[in-house]
């Protein structure tokens, strides 16, 4: 998931489930738990519910400099939207909402529980609870579920945003052309069965022990073919969740208020309860701005759940009040390099492995904040708490600082067997200042550390909403215009190796009419084997292993230079309640903030 935003973190999954350690902060009450609690501290809201509370409660206030790539379940890609989603659709599973490492367990949510894997975890069966409705009183089917996957993966010339696991995955035996394309509703993927109105058959065309974690997603949020409007549904939505959507004027404003048809006796879980009469999200307020209506009591939560600005962090951290509303999550996004291995000099890996060697960490630390608001220093593909992790530094250089000899040995390396085709000038793609100024503040280290070795390199800003599709993420532009490399963040859109990995490191993340994420453009068949061979173990330990040996081949051929393991320090209101970080997101749990305002 790309960072504005992006989610990752560690899970222990088995072809047949999930287990997580259990919670043990006081603010673990059931899957939609808000009893107990805790009271405000430094960090409390990392592994315990601050300002506990089971009433309905007032308006919530979320602020934020950006903005939401869209509201539609099936058309989104970043992770403050599948955060906020919940609380107006439902998904067939759902993490629970529980604090520290249990809230990444998964449960039903209008599914009554997790999939049974057959056919060696080729096909996957779930069932879902009889009763659910839509907010205009129809009744959720599976055909509805099906639909949803359907036009969010078969209908990408529409709906552009959003990952394409299930097209992937699914068996596709009639080359189906998508909703749009193909507008007669007998037609559809042939791998995807719904024999009743409360069962749906999943057939894949490998085994993917990691199933159960697509179910999540908020592309399988129900939609009503007669209601879908393609690319303008925003406009007009139906929810199956506890809130609906009053209002939406898109980069300004989205207004959400309970869904009077919800029925909660639909969802056994729990999950779906209604903690505020209103929540408003206002978008493209200054970030300074944010910062201070949420410091001054005027919203509750900065809702792109990046952190707080430089200026405001010392604020924070130098005031005892307001510190004990503040907490410093490592959030499971990762900052890195990506260097296009299509590019000379890039096309050669001595000169990727100069990259690796040349890079000052600790300095690209201390202008993105310093390890509180910053990052740790990173060294591994895969991020620490994610499945598959091992800790691994074949780039080690004394205090992170880099190493110019070696960097330049690897250049001389490379210089020689490219002879003329040798080419030391190209550009490092970052997003704006206005967008990310910590992204630039690193792509400037990442230029003085790489002249210094005899590279020609200058900074190229794009703004976070076309980065992606338009420049770096579109293979002719970079290209054309010699993007050599991409200042990146990125988190897993699950928490697995292949969560993380599968987007940004294979053909699956590379779109040749943009939109790609694998800004490396790198297509590796001894990669893909490693994910291939986790995906078809059985046994969470081997497939943790597998992904490991991934991280370390790709680390290996100096595809992607690891920065920094994202932190960030997150200011919640006094006035909020029901918060904690959700380690599934990366972020405050949207789904249960209220306000007692």
């Amino acid at each position: 998931m790309r960072n504005k935003k992006i989610v990752a973190t560690s899970a222990l999954v088995a072809a047949v489930g999930l287990t997580a350690a259990a919670c043990s902060s006081s603010g673990s009450s059931g899957s939609g738990g808000s009893n107990g609690g805790t009271s405000a501290a430094y960090n409390a809201a990392l592994t315990g519910v601050v300002n506990a509370s089971t009433s309905q409660g007032n308006s919530v206030v979320y602020n934020e400099s950006s903005s939401m790539d869209s509201i539609d379940p099936g058309n989104t890609y970043e992770a403050m939207a599948w955060d906020l989603v919940r609380t107006y659709d439902r998904t067939m599973l759902a993490f629970q909402q529980k604090p520290g490492a249990a809230g990444l367990q998964v449960v039903g949510d209008l599914a009554t529980g997790l999939g049974t894997p057959s056919n060696g975890a080729k096909t996957w069966t779930y069932h879902i609870v009889p009763n659910a409705k839509f907010s205009d009183g129809t009744t959720i089917t599976t055909a509805d579920i099906k639909y949803a996957v359907e036009r969010s993966n078969w209908g990408h010339e529409v709906l552009s945003n959003g990952p394409s696991y299930f097209k992937a995955l699914v068996q596709d035996n009639t080359k189906y052309q998508g909703p749009y394309k193909d507008t007669n509703a007998n037609d559809g993927v042939s791998g995807i069965e719904t024999p009743n109105a409360t069962t749906i058959v999943f057939n894949l065309t490998q085994p993917f022990a990691d199933f159960d974690y697509l179910m999540t997603m908020s592309q399988t949020a129900p939609v009503e073919r007669s209601k879908d409007k393609g690319a303008t549904y925003y406009q007009n939505m139906v929810f199956s969740g506890a809130y609906q959507v009053q209002s939406y004027t898109p980069d300004k404003q989205l207004v959400i208020v309970p869904n009077p048809n919800f029925d909660a006796g639909s969802d056994p879980n729990g999950l779906h309860k209604v903690h505020a009469k209103k929540i408003t999200l206002n978008f493209k307020v200054a970030a300074t701005t944010v910062d201070q209506s949420v410091v001054h009591g005027q919203a509750q939560i900065d809702s792109g759940g990046r952190g707080v600005q430089t200026a405001t962090q010392s604020q924070i951290l130098s005031n005892p009040t307001l510190k004990a509303n503040a907490d410093d999550a490592l959030n499971g996004f990762e900052t890195y390099l990506a260097i296009n291995t299509q590019l000379t000099p890039f096309t050669n890996i001595d000169c990727r492995k100069a990259v690796e060697w040349a890079v000052n960490k600790q300095q690209v630390q201390t202008v993105d904040g310093g390890a509180v608001g910053g990052g740790q220093i990173a060294t591994t593909l895969l991020p620490t708490a994610n499945t598959g992790y091992a800790q691994s530094d074949i780039y080690k250089t004394p205090a992170e600082q880099g190493d110019v000899d070696k960097a330049k040995q690897e250049v001389a390396t490379c210089k020689a067997a490219l002879g003329s085709a040798y080419n030391p000038s190209f550009a490092i793609a970052s997003y704006s200042q206005s967008d990310d100024p910590k992204a630039v503040a690193a792509a400037d280290v990442v230029q003085q550390n790489l002249n210094a070795i005899g590279f020609n390199v200058s900074i190229d800003q794009f703004p976070f909403s076309s980065l992606n599709s338009t420049y770096a993420g579109l293979p002719s532009y970079a290209q054309a215009h010699r993007i050599g490399m991409t200042v990146y963040a990125w988190g897993a859109d699950f928490p697995t190796g292949y969560g993380y990995m599968d987007q940004i490191l294979t053909k699956d993340g590379i779109n040749q009419g943009g939109g790609t994420y694998d800004l490396s453009y790198w297509d590796d068949p001894t990669f893909d084997g490693y994910v291939n061979q986790a995906l078809a173990e059985t046994n969470a330990s081997n497939r943790a292993a597998d992904y490991a040996k991934a991280d370390q081949y790709a680390m290996t051929q100096a595809v992607i230079v690891p920065l920094l393991y994202q932190t960030a320090l997150l200011y919640r209101s006094p006035s909020a309640t029901n918060v904690y970080f959700s380690e599934a997101y990366g972020m405050y749990d949207y789904a249960m903030i209220g306000s007692n305002n």
